[in-house]
């Protein structure tokens, strides 16, 4: 499954600013509840009881934080490249500049797993994490993400 099958130019926000975590959760809450306001400070502070488990940083200044939620029908994705990283409690320490986010409808197992699957063999290539991070072109990020 390409990336590109679940983000799109929509779901792509470039050179954001976030001074923290919480921060970055507030302005996903914010982007997903766009359809349904009310559901920003449940999706809020959903990512970050799922943060208290433990960090959702894999390494290299990439995070993905996910959560289910109840009352949304279809998984979302949602991709940040922030202006300046932000402290994830990485175990490498390295502070966050790339956030892939998933909220899953609460029910949801199989496309939950399959994006977190196809993220992870994304963020794998180091070649393609350095041109995303290279990219401050919507174009350039949506061919990368058609690759894999």
């Amino acid at each position: 499954m390409k990336l590109s099958e679940f983000i799109n130019k929509d779901s792509i926000f470039l050179d954001v600013r976030a001074e923290s975590q919480k921060n970055v959760f507030k302005i996903l809450g914010n982007i997903f509840s766009k359809k349904n306001k009310t559901l920003s400070s449940l999706i809020i502070d959903k990512l970050n009881e799922r943060e208290r488990l433990g960090s959702t940083s894999v390494g290299n200044g990439i995070a993905i934080p996910h959560t289910k939620i109840d009352g949304i029908n279809e998984t979302q994705v949602i991709f940040l490249k922030l202006k300046d990283g932000v402290d994830f409690s990485a175990s490498d320490g390295k502070k966050i500049d790339l956030v892939f986010s998933i909220i899953a409808p609460e029910n949801s197992e199989s496309d939950h797993l399959l994006i977190l699957s196809s993220i992870s063999n994304f963020i794998r290539k180091k070649q393609k994490i350095d041109r995303l991070r290279g990219s401050s072109n919507m174009e350039e990020i949506l061919f990368l993400f058609s690759k894999i």
